[in-house]
């Protein structure tokens, strides 16, 4: 603590901190601070406190130079004694300071940090959707941890991504970084928007002229043995194959490449499952060997191209 002038003024803190910690809940600790003047003053006075709270970029690894700020918070008091109003949640360094009105007391707390909680299993379990891979993504971006050493966990490539969720892009807001709750909610929406493009990714290439050459090279080659045409269809995904397309969207479809597709032969014709008139095309995934040719191939660097064992490392997580 500091002080200026005499007589003189103090500030204790209730708890007596100097750490205090965001609940597992997500609610700001509740400090109660005091300014204690010596002697003590024979009439009633007014208390003018301000208060900051804030996240240096230098203070979390791989913080990629994000600061973040509660709002200052300025009140006057008819008593020595001040309940934060925190209005947000958020963490970082605690500076309360008090102006005594009349006088020329002062006193300003140091070293004082309001830190996180990472959920426990039982809280993620309440609030994360009841969705199996979701959840195992969770384990492997953050090992279900909001927090590291107490302060936002940022995904170790710089790009900004933090939390649970290692919500990247678009970039988390405030909350998202300083609130799991709010960090898991965005997590599930990107989760089901990548869901929603896997699931629409099939009628996309059924529709795509790359398809209907390989349609028609088929077809070529079975003219060319004395057969029919098969009129081809390429179904949709399977459950299990919308999952792991989706996890791999997750991750980036880096290159634009899916998790799976369209299987061809040695000679680059389709598979095809022939029955009676209709020929099925079929799936294949895209295995991480030829998936790392083919970045090469477009010249993509490391820090574009995500994991290519992504879904696999995602798959063998446990999950909660």
């Amino acid at each position: 603590m500091t002080t200026n002038g005499a007589p003189s003024v103090s500030l204790t803190c209730d708890p007596p901190g100097p750490l205090f910690s965001i609940s597992e809940e997500c609610e700001m600790p509740e400090i109660t601070v005091t300014a204690n003047i010596s002697p003590e003053p024979e009439t009633a006075l007014q208390y003018e406190w301000t208060v900051t709270l804030g996240f240096r970029a230098s203070t979390g690894a791989h913080s990629a130079g994000r600061s973040i700020n509660h709002p200052i918070i300025h009140q006057t008091t008819g008593t020595n004694r001040f309940t934060i109003p925190f209005t947000e949640v958020r963490g970082g360094d605690l500076v309360v300071s008090v102006a005594v009105a009349g006088t020329t007391l002062t006193a300003t707390t140091a070293n004082l940090q309001v830190t996180g909680t990472n959920p426990s299993i039982p809280a993620l379990q309440n609030l994360a959707p009841a969705n199996g891979a979701f959840r195992k993504l969770l384990c492997l971006e953050s090992g279900l941890r909001q927090f590291q050493s107490s302060y936002p966990l940022f995904s170790a490539d710089n790009k900004g991504g933090a939390g649970i969720c290692q919500i990247t892009n678009p970039p988390p807001t405030d909350d998202q970084i300083w609130n799991w709750k709010e960090n898991v909610k965005e997590g599930w929406e990107f989760f089901r928007s990548k869901q929603s493009i896997a699931r629409n990714y099939p009628a996309q290439v059924r529709a795509s002229p790359k398809f209907a050459e390989l349609v028609e090279a088929f077809n070529a080659q079975r003219a060319a043995n004395g057969l029919g045409n098969l009129t081809i269809v390429l179904p949709d995904y399977t459950d299990e194959q919308l999952e792991r397309d989706t996890l791999r969207g997750y991750n980036g479809y880096a290159g634009r490449l899916h998790e799976y597709r369209v299987k061809v032969d040695g000679n680059g014709l389709l598979a095809v499952a022939v029955d009676g008139s209709i020929g099925t095309a079929q799936w294949e995934p895209i295995p991480a060997a030829e998936r790392t040719a083919l970045y090469d191939e477009m010249g993509l660097g490391p820090n574009s191209r995500g994991d290519v064992n992504y879904v696999d490392d995602v798959m063998k997580q446990p999950g909660f």
